[in-house]
Formats: C-alpha cells, structure tokens, sequence
C-alpha cells in the first residue's frame, strides 16, 4: 500500500505516521508549500507550519514523488470532468495515475478534496485529522490491559494494541502489580534495554527508580536525536543526561558535549552584574554543576581538550554542529525560537537532549517558557522522545522543597 498524502495532510503533520518508503507525494505538494511560506496573506502561525514542514522533508529525507507530466494529467481530467483545473484536483490526478501502479491510499485533511476524491476508482480514501496533542503528555502511560489484550500485546508485538503514540514507553499492570515496562517504536513493543555504566570517575550509573529507567532506555537509543527530559529538581534529570553525554565522548561516539543555558537570573535572586573575562570565563558560574559531576581536575581537563564547549545561544545561529552532544540544560527558560534554533543546529552524527522543569522557569510569566510548545509539536515524531521523572533522588532535605507548593 502507497500512502498518497495531499499538501493538507503533510501540512497537518500527517508524514509522521508513516515509514518514508511507504509514502508518496506529489511535486506540486511542494510548490504549494513553498507558496504557503512566503505568502502575504496566509496567517503567520500557517506560513511558520509549512517552514517547518519544509525543513523536515529536508533532514528526513524527501519521499518518493510522482512524476507524471502536466499531459498526463489533462488525460484524467477529460475522463473524470468533475475534476477541475486547480492544484488540489491535480494532486488527485496523481494519486489516480499512481493508483493504476499501485495499490494507493489518497490521504487528504481537506474535506472536499476527501469527498471528491471519493469519485474516482482509488483503492483507499483516508480523511487525516491529526489528534490534538496534550501538552501534559509525559513519554509514558499507565496501562492495566484485558487478559485478551496482554495475551495479543505478546503474541502480536507488531500490532499497537494499546494505541500507544511514537516512542511511547507503557508501564504493564495486572491488577496493581507492574508486569512490565515496554516501548513502542512504530514497529513493535519491546522491552525496555538500558544498560547501566561506570562514570568517568569511576561512579556505577544505574537507575533508582522506574521512570530512570525508561530515561535511561531514551538516553541510549541511538535512533532517536531529539531527547527531552522533563522533571523537577533532584530527580537525576541532568545528572544523568551529563554522565550519559561524558560516557558517549569517551567512547568516541561524540568528540564533544556541547553545553547550553539560557543564562537567565533567578527569580527574585537581584541583578548579577556584567562579569569580567571573556567568554568562557562568563560562563563558568553555569558550568559550575558539570564541575560538581566530575570533579575540579578532570573538569579543567575536559575544558583544555575541548571535550566541553560551553555555547551561548546568541552565539549559535549559524552554526552547524556535527558529531557532538548538545545538552541543553534548565531548557525552561528557552522560548519557542530559541529551540527552533537549537534544533536547527543538529547536523550529521550529532543529537540534542533538553533538560527542563516548567515549575522553575525564570520569567516572570512562565508562559514564555517554549517547552509546552515544543511537546505539543514534537511529540509522535520518529525523531522525538521525552520521559517525565516524578521523584527526587538528591535527598530527603531536597525533596522537603515539595512541601512549600
């Protein structure tokens, strides 16, 4: 089955939900979103979702397009004279074309466009209508499955009984005991297989409770670049991003972690002042944790053999940063284009993982905060994965903070 997605559904998001090689869009999907983007009467908040709809056909990888000449179409039109002569019914000329190569699915978000492509003898018709997307979603889901649905969710690992969104971990109940953890990939449940690991000094790294251990499981799945943690203070959010991201250099897999902060004051903390040095030496106040993680030697060793490069954002556009880590810490206080930015930065060999805690964003309206945005827009996508932790492991005194909510 070809899945033929009109510029509606691309628009909507629809190429998320299909593997590349089972999918096909016509080049006048492309013009049209090309129009989209620079049009001058299109809504801003449109003509910013066909940019990025753009970008992501190019770091995704453009699917298979049609290439059937403006004749061919012309042919359809004579056959079928409802059609008209505009982009939509061309588009829909194509899928006709494609569908006498290939058992086609037309998928469009445009009704009309759903109800005449109804008319012509295509295998399939599918009217897309993305399902909005719960900025509380967490990366994973509690389950208590029928005796039926845990017999198929084993049997049947390649069928998503469950309904589980891309890379979603689901926790397995039977009754109240957890049966098991396990992770949709868009192909099949597995298991979870994080592996624990000795730190550069030497420390164990192994998860303290259940949703470290789904974080540990994302940290370490070489097919997922964009990592998002999201979780209050104390619970190992950034600990174990940072002792994950070492690990990776040290091996070789990375040359550097990239490290980026917003440095933004804390609330009600006064003003700081302008720091003296140069760059690095104003960003070693926020590189202080890393300095905690790994001791004051081996830090200014990592330092000199620029195994950590400290970045600040206004110094990144531009960039294009290939075989690295970027850690993006206290992501809270980054906006929406702030992140777009950071995104925009992964080039080849690299992945980024964000770090983030809503509750303790420092601008005076936390609304600013891109985070919400960046769930809601992101999460389903192959490229996406993000773990919510819910416990503080720093210490008991750390976990008193709670009781001031």
């Amino acid at each position: 089955m070809v899945n033929f997605l009109d510029t509606s559904a691309i628009l909507n998001g629809g190429l998320a939900d299909f593997k590349y090689e089972d999918v096909c869009i016509s080049p006048l999907s492309l013009i049209e979103l090309e129009n989209i983007k620079t049009s001058k009467t299109k809504d801003e908040s449109v003509k910013a979702k066909a940019r990025a709809t753009i970008r992501g056909l190019i770091y995704d990888h453009i699917p298979l397009t049609t290439n059937f000449s403006k004749k061919d179409r012309e042919k359809v039109f004579r056959k079928y004279p409802f059609l008209l002569d505009i982009t939509d019914h061309h588009i829909l000329a194509e899928a006709y074309l494609l569908s006498k190569e290939h058992e086609v699915c037309f998928i469009t978000s445009d009704g009309a466009q759903f109800i005449i492509s109804r008319r012509l003898p295509i295998a399939q018709q599918r009217f897309y209508e993305p399902v909005k997307k719960d900025i509380s979603y967490t990366g994973w889901r509690d389950f208590t499955p029928t005796e039926e649905q845990l017999t198929s969710l084993y049997s049947e690992p390649t069928n998503n009984i469950l309904n589980c969104s891309l890379n979603e971990f689901a926790k397995i109940f039977v009754g109240q005991e957890l049966k098991d953890v396990l992770f949709w990939n868009g192909e099949e449940y597995r298991k979870i297989k994080y592996k624990e690991f000795t730190s550069t000094l030497g420390e164990k790294v192994k998860p303290r409770n259940l949703e470290q251990k789904m974080y540990l499981d994302l940290l370490q799945n070489k097919d997922i670049p964009v990592k998002l943690c999201i979780a209050k203070f104390g619970t190992g959010k950034s600990w174990l991003a940072l002792s994950y991201a070492l690990r990776e250099v040290q091996s070789g897999r990375f040359d550097k972690i990239v490290f980026v902060k917003n440095n933004l004051e804390v609330t009600g903390a006064g003003h700081l002042g302008t720091l003296p040095g140069d760059e690095l030496s104003k960003q070693m106040p926020w590189l202080r944790q890393i300095e905690d993680h790994v001791g004051i030697q081996e830090f200014e060793t990592l330092i000199e053999l620029g195994r950590i490069e400290p970045a600040h954002l206004s110094t990144l556009r531009g960039r294009d940063l290939k075989n690295c880590c970027i850690l993006v810490d206290e992501a809270e206080n980054l906006l929406d284009t702030n992140i777009q930015l950071l995104l925009g930065r992964v080039a080849s060999g690299s992945e980024i993982i964000f770090c983030a805690d809503v509750k303790q964003c420092d601008y005076q309206n936390k609304m600013q905060s891109g985070i919400p945005k960046m769930i809601q827009s992101l999460y389903g996508h192959k490229n996406f994965g993000m773990v919510k932790l819910l416990k503080t492991e720093r210490s008991e005194v750390a976990a008193m903070a709670d009781l001031m909510d």
